[in-house]
């Protein structure tokens, strides 16, 4: 878990930048809002604690989550 030096928890999120959409890099606030997505997105933090790292959910299983969004899928179609 990672705290501020005033005692809050972040939630951040670690955009990847060496991707051709995102250069030049002359500002790189502007590249994050115009130019980026959500495939850029490396890590996710929140409330101080890793929930995706390297693009990979942490404590979570994606395949039993895809399965049960199909299961309720069926059910509402």
């Amino acid at each position: 878990m990672v705290q501020s030096k005033f005692g809050k928890k972040a939630d951040l999120i670690f955009i990847k930048n060496d991707k051709l959409h995102l250069c030049p890099e002359n500002d790189v606030c502007a590249n994050i809002v115009y130019s980026s997505n959500g495939a850029d997105v490396e890590t996710v933090m929140i409330d101080g604690k890793i929930i995706m790292q390297n693009r990979k959910m942490i404590n979570l299983d994606e395949k039993e989550v895809m399965k049960q969004v199909k299961r309720i899928a069926k059910r509402l179609l």
